[in-house]
């Protein structure tokens, strides 16, 4: 099944990392726009969330999107420019249901994390 068949659908995501001290899972719901095969986050730099040091520590990540949950790999892109079509497109995503405050200008200095479904994983469907 394909994380991504009918995304549009979901407001947001689940992200499952490993504690870097703790070793335990710390599960997260967060916006998402997919771009590319892969999920993309965006999140404060300062101080950086938890989550995001979680996964820099230990890439391998639980990604849930509807029905389906599976193994991913995350990885932080400290470099994505801020102009990134990702970035605009999770702005544009959200503002309406956020409110009156402007959200481009977060989405471009927004750490970006980008999560890909591990290839060949049939995940699993409702849970």
């Amino acid at each position: 099944m394909d994380p991504f068949d009918g995304w549009g659908t979901h407001p947001f995501c689940y992200l499952t990392t490993t504690g870097r001290r703790s070793g335990r899972p710390h599960r997260i719901e967060i916006w998402f726009v997919v771009h590319d095969g892969a999920a993309w986050l965006l999140t404060e730099r300062a101080p950086e969330a938890d989550w995001a040091r979680n996964l820099r520590a230990d890439p391998a990540v639980t990604l849930e999107i509807g029905d389906w949950v599976g193994p991913a790999t995350a990885a932080a892109h400290d470099d994505l420019a801020p102009d990134a079509p990702v970035r605009d497109a999770l702005a544009a995503r959200y503002q309406a249901s956020y409110g009156p405050e402007d959200l481009r200008p977060w989405a471009r200095t927004a750490l970006a994390v980008r999560v890909q479904p591990v290839s060949g994983s049939a995940g699993a469907s409702a849970r």
